[in-house]
């Protein structure tokens, strides 16, 4: 006969964190404190701590449990409804939190059973551990409020950032009643398990009697893992005894000889059954667990949940009563339930451990004792899907240095990143974000977590966009002016097409003489300030510049604008309009050509003839009255066949200048 060992978790809160226990009685494990306490960074019993927990009531500390709609349950419970709803955990699966790998976390709020209201969940037939699932029915009975299951917690995390830390599974259950023993089950199935509240009927995809069973080889190395039941008893003032099973053939129980946990003499079924299992390393220290507990219940002041919960003496509260609320936290590697362990599977860890997780109060402490309230399963440990979203970047000439972002849905990964021709300049403590500074393709691996092989790769190439804009000068005096009006761009030739789609629009900055600014396209000077113009425009699109310049002198800038077209004025004797400059007689004849000057007083001016060059030929000043002026240019084209421009300054300024064409 095989040896019998049942697994001792204490769950008594009557005595404080002792000094020394192989069991202990409540502490803090893989950062997750087990104080029968929902509230993170705080032990109910023993000193403060640092720790993760189901909530996280203050700013501190890191919640297990998403709290999403906790404000709409809270209303909805506070107002006396009776409902049923589940919570997933507060951040995608496999993350990593404070150096922990946090696989999974599931809520059930169950409804509560009282004169008035009724629970919908509850084993209506003789429904006992072992039989096929698909042979229980659910629906609305009595039971005793003991067995009135409300609140139940599940987390599963490693003890460290890799599958190869130690796995450790956390559980919590509150019931609506607390006077006397307690027994439940927290059930893990391998494949989907569901309920359907409208018929009553349980759906399992389990291929072995309505479960998944283990197998071994021959070695009793674990070939396929299966589903498993943690059973706990409770009874307020002593140590409640945890059972551990799983499903196998009969068998496989009286013939295997596992290699990482041993069975004992505790078999229920016929074909197929729970087996108990016991680890080779001892039936001691697998955990902690506890119950809260105060000598005066009243006084007791164990936080609930955020929307609160039920039970018998005040109805609803913010508090759970005195001994209402287990917590238990396992070693599952140590037990040998860790799929690290099983090298016969290749990289199990890495792959789904379960598809729900379903709670259950029995009547008794009798394993096949008749179960009597139920939570809807929950879904549990699926298979981590590699479903981020790569958010790319482009580089440009104002983002030299680019990132390529991975957005999570449903879980984070393990990510590592290669290039063959670009660079990777950081990333940061999870590779989700990775910083370049260079075009060229990147290749992402991702896996669930570190030291699985990687589930999906993607491939991602950053491209470059430097496409310039056209940037153009060009520098005019208006006839009859004294500043320089500038023309910079160009915004059309500017707009063409590229990868990256045309134009977004130019940026413009201009410098010259006498500290000349502006930030317009088409700016003009104070004054004529002779000097360099410089022109830098910039694509807004992508940051990138191109520059122009132009000079501009007395001299060139008179060839310049007497090569601008003269608008066409009025004749001398036209009534309506005498124009303000003209020339008459035979221009560009060499004895009969005369400024006249059309003046709207008396001003001195100076009247300048140049060659094409803009090189002075000679300079005559003179005086014009009100009225009509006019001057002899005797030898203006004294060299007729060659072309002149004549400029005329009124007070130091260019008011006119015309080319004398051969």
């Amino acid at each position: 006969m095989k040896p019998f060992v049942t697994l001792y978790v204490l769950l008594c809160g009557l005595i404080p964190f002792p000094t020394h226990a192989q069991l202990n009685n409540g502490g803090l494990y893989a950062a997750f404190g087990i104080d029968a306490d929902t509230r993170s960074n705080y032990m109910k019993y023993g000193v403060p701590i640092a720790s993760d927990d189901w909530f996280s009531p203050s700013a501190s500390g890191y919640n297990v449990i998403d709290t999403t709609n906790a404000a709409a349950y809270l209303s909805l419970l506070q107002a006396g409804n009776n409902i049923s709803f589940s919570q997933r955990m507060s951040v995608p699966l496999y993350t990593k939190v404070n150096g922990k790998l946090w696989l999974d976390a599931a809520y059930g709020r169950d409804f509560v059973a009282t004169a008035s209201l009724k629970d919908s969940t509850a084993f209506t037939t003789a429904c006992k551990n072992g039989d096929n699932p698909s042979t229980w029915t659910g629906g609305i009975t009595n039971f005793p409020a003991k067995d009135d299951l409300l609140d139940c917690y599940a987390h599963m995390r490693r003890d460290g950032s890799t599958v190869n830390d130690s796995l450790w599974l956390f559980t919590g259950v509150s019931t609506y009643g607390t006077s006397g023993a307690r027994y439940y089950d927290i059930e893990l199935y391998k494949n989907s398990f569901t309920y359907n509240a409208a018929t009553g009927v349980f759906s399992t995809a389990g291929p072995d009697a309505g479960h998944t069973q283990w197998l071994f080889d021959a070695a009793g190395n674990i070939t396929q893992t299966g589903d498993i039941i943690v059973a706990v008893n409770f009874s307020p003032g002593s140590a409640p005894v945890v059972d551990i099973r799983i499903w196998v053939k009969q068998t496989t129980w009286s013939t295997v000889s596992p290699a990482h946990f041993s069975f004992n003499s505790n078999f229920s079924g016929s074909t197929y059954g729970y087996a108990s299992i016991v680890s080779k390393t001892g039936s001691t220290a697998f955990g902690a667990g506890l119950s809260n507990y105060s000598a005066t219940a009243t006084q007791d002041t164990t936080y609930a949940t955020p929307w609160g919960s039920n039970n018998g003496t005040s109805g609803w509260s913010t508090q759970y009563e005195s001994l209402q609320f287990i917590e238990v936290g396992l070693n599952v590697t140590r037990i040998g339930l860790d799929p690290a362990l099983y090298t016969a599977l290749g990289p199990s860890a890495c792959a789904s451990l379960f598809s729900n997780i379903f709670f259950k109060s029995r009547s008794s402490n009798s394993f096949t004792s008749n179960m009597q309230d139920f939570v809807i399963p929950l879904v549990f440990l699926r298979t981590p899907v590699m479903d981020y979203a790569l958010v790319p970047d482009t580089l440009r000439c104002n983002n030299k240095t680019g990132t390529i972002q991975i957005n999570n849905s449903t879980t984070t990964g393990y990510y590592t990143w290669a290039t063959s021709n670009g660079d990777i300049v950081s990333a940061n403590s999870d590779s989700s974000q990775l910083k370049i500074d260079k075009p060229g393709t990147y290749i992402l691996s991702a896996s669930p977590a570190q030291g699985c092989p990687a589930t999906r790769k993607d491939t991602i190439v950053i491209p470059i966009d430097t496409f310039p804009p056209v940037a153009s000068v060009n520098i005019l005096m208006p006839p009859g002016n004294s500043y320089l009006q500038l023309y910079g761009g160009n915004p059309t030739a500017s707009n063409y097409a590229t990868p990256f789609g045309g134009s977004k629009g130019l940026l413009y900055d201009w410098t010259g003489p006498a500290a000349f600014t502006s930030t317009i396209q088409n700016p003009r000077t104070a004054d004529t300030t002779w000097g360099t113009y410089k022109l830098t425009v910039t694509e807004k699109r992508n940051g990138c510049t191109r520059t122009a310049s132009q000079s501009v002198s007395r001299a060139n800038f008179i060839v310049l604008l007497a090569n601008d077209p003269q608008p066409a004025g009025l004749s001398a004797a036209d009534p309506r309009y005498r124009p303000k400059y003209y020339l008459t007689g035979n221009v560009p004849a060499s004895a009969a050509t005369s400024l006249i000057a059309n003046s709207e007083g008396e001003r001195n001016a100076v009247i300048a003839c140049y060659d094409i060059n803009g090189e002075m030929l000679w300079r005559k000043p003179v005086h014009f009255n009100k009225g009509l002026n006019s001057f002899y240019l005797a030898g203006t084209a004294g060299h007729h066949l060659a072309t002149r421009i004549l400029a005329v300054y009124v007070d130091g300024k260019m008011d006119y200048v015309v080319k004398l064409v051969k």
